[in-house]
């Protein structure tokens, strides 16, 4: 039963990482999730509705003031009305004249039709997309009643009785019977210059709703224009609509779905006129569909998670049979599973570096005293006939520790099909390196060596490469000749240091010969005699080795460092001092005021004096 440890350790784990995840994500997250969903769209549907409601009350308020516009316009003579309403009772060509103006002069879009309604003389003066007629206000009632039904708002609404200035007038011809009603809104306004009473009307369909206040285009939205105080609805507008007109009425604010209760009756009433907008958010909605398909992922996800983890179960028995079979073979005892098999790989393992400690001493015998290495005994310590080439590289200044030996024999034999054996050499700081190889080409390996080396941060100048050798009793040749190499770099490692020296001196009196002649100019650049020549032999040297010296040691040659020595201290006597152009261009060494002037506008860019004024 102990070799079955391991499997019943890792049935366990699947399990509690399979079901704790699920009950956690599945139980918490997932109805924290709805929530949160809910209360988003909660949020997105009040917030739909407050621009609604805006752009409801924006178009009303338009509406208005276009009522206003046409009665401040009749003030004026050219007006239409500026005559009266009088002088158009019983002559038709007047009336048709002004119904022609009007259909001119004004255009209001965004309504179905729109219309004036003068009460003097009872003429319904109409615009709509079918052009313009004159109606007395029954011939206008009774057209509408004709196609909507009877409605005693109507008689009110055109009525004198019912004229304010002040108040906005609506009507519906919405009801339980005509669900695509209209909404007929009026303003009471004054025409003509003798104050005449009129009524500015406009008929507005769902359609127009819709154009006007378009926000979102989702499925499954109604909505309800209502009276705030009685909840009468006005007009409607919207998918499916009439569909829910009873929930509308009964307010019936929330609904279960997916187990979780959904608010579903949004509600904002307007600012501007009596009434309020309304919808239904009904189980066809976008936000209904998308929790129910949540909601059905959910239960789905969990079935699927119950069969990975019956599939897990099942898979883990396959994948285990092998690793029971190989266990019960090799007769592990005591342990787990893994345990038993670790423990027999370490057993191989300490044999196996127990024969390459064996091969490392025959190999380093046959390298330091010439011990024969036969054929035969190669073979049998696991070395392949194949490779047929030795040789042998030395590594000085650097021992690699046993961690680096592991993984670059490794990587040899993985990647170069190479064996690879390593070794420091009698206890000096150098490691031996040795290599059997199948061809005689060694140029790929040598290359992968040094590259392996650099990544590793060990210095590869002092790696030297042996001579390549078809016998393995030939392999000392390699190794000599690793150590002729390194005795000829050596040695010239040695006469470059003797040269450096030699340079060295030589720079080091260049150097101080520099300082020395910089210390000159700067006590006699005033010296307006002053020239390379004499400088030169001052120092008794040539003319041509001075010019070297200051272009090689200061970067620039001697005509220029004097000149610029004279310039600065010519611009600091401008700056600090009194003293004429003429005795500052004697005082910094020149010979003259114009050789002075024309040399500092040469060099500042400006004239010695423009440059004290300046500053």
């Amino acid at each position: 039963m102990k070799k079955r440890k391991y499997l019943y350790r890792l049935i366990a784990v699947i399990i509690l990482i399979l079901v704790i995840p699920v009950i956690l994500l599945f139980e918490f997250f997932g109805r924290k999730s709805f929530e949160e969903m809910e209360k988003a769209n909660e949020v997105y549907y009040d917030k739909m509705l407050d621009s609604y409601i805006s752009l409801f009350d924006e178009s009303v308020q338009e509406l208005n003031v276009f009522a206003a516009s046409i009665s401040v316009e009749s003030k004026e003579p050219t007006g239409i009305f500026w005559n009266g309403v009088e002088e158009l009772e019983g002559d038709y060509l007047k009336l048709y004249e002004v119904a022609m103006k009007l259909d001119e002069k004004y255009d209001r879009k965004g309504v179905t039709e729109w219309g004036i309604y003068l009460y003097d003389i009872d003429k319904v003066f109409k615009r709509s997309i079918l052009g313009t007629n004159t109606l007395s206000s029954m011939q206008f009632i009774n057209g509408i009643e004709n196609r909507y039904g009877t409605n005693d708002q109507f008689v009110e609404f055109f009525s004198v009785e019912n004229y304010d200035m002040k108040d906005m007038l609506f009507c519906s011809t919405y009801n339980e019977m005509n669900i695509e009603g209209c909404l007929f809104m009026g303003v009471c306004i004054r025409v003509g210059r003798y104050n005449d009473k009129a009524l500015v009307y406009f008929k507005i369909s769902p359609e127009d709703i819709e154009d006007s206040l378009v926000i979102m285009n989702e499925q499954a939205m109604e909505f309800y224009l209502m009276d705030k105080e009685s909840g009468e609805i006005v007009l409607a507008w919207g998918d499916n609509v009439g569909l829910n007109v009873q929930n509308i009425i009964d307010e019936n604010q929330t609904r279960q779905v997916a187990g979780m209760e959904q608010k579903v009756l949004y509600k904002k009433d307007s600012g501007y006129t009596p009434y309020a907008i309304a919808t239904y958010v009904s189980g066809e909605s976008l936000q209904s569909i998308i929790i129910d398909y949540v909601y059905s992922m959910r239960k789905l996800l969990t079935a699927v998670v119950l069969i990975m983890l019956l599939l897990c179960l099942s898979a883990i028995y396959i994948a285990y049979r092998p690793v029971y079979d190989l266990t019960s073979e090799l007769g592990c005892g005591e342990g787990s599973e893994f345990e038993s098999i670790r423990n027999l790989l370490y057993d191989g393992h300490t044999k196996i570096k127990e024969q390459e400690m064996l091969i490392m001493d025959l190999l380093i015998n046959h390298l330091v005293y010439g011990v024969h290495v036969s054929e035969k005994r190669i073979k049998r310590l696991g070395i392949d006939s194949s490779m047929k080439y030795y040789y042998v590289c030395l590594l000085e200044g650097y021992v690699l520790t046993s961690h680096e030996e592991e993984k670059i024999v490794h990587e040899v034999e993985q990647k170069l099909h190479m064996r690879m054996f390593m070794t420091d050499w009698q206890g000096e700081n150098k490691s031996i390196i040795i290599l059997f190889s199948k061809t005689e080409n060694i140029s790929d390996s040598i290359v992968y060596l040094r590259e392996w080396l650099k990544k590793e941060r060990i210095d590869t100048n002092y790696m030297y490469v042996g001579e390549v050798v078809d016998k393995l009793d030939d392999i000392q040749k390699s190794l000599r000749s690793c150590f002729e190499q390194a005795k000829k770099k050596a040695l010239a490692e040695k006469r470059q240091i003797a040269k450096d020296e030699t340079a060295n001196n030589r720079e080091e009196v260049q150097k101080q010969l520099k300082e020395q002649i910089i210390a000159y100019l700067d006590m006699n650049f005033q010296d307006a005699n002053l020239s390379q020549v004499q400088v030169a032999d001052v120092f008794r040297i040539s003319n041509y080795t001075l010019s070297r010296l200051f272009k090689n040691q200061v970067g620039v040659c001697f005509s220029e460092y004097l000149l610029s020595k004279r310039m600065e201290y010519a611009k600091e006597l401008l700056l600090t001092t009194s003293y004429s152009i003429s005795e500052i261009s004697y005082m910094a060494g020149f010979s003259g005021i114009d050789h002075f002037s024309k040399k500092f506008k040469s060099y500042v860019g400006v004239s010695p004096t423009s440059f004290r004024d300046k500053d």
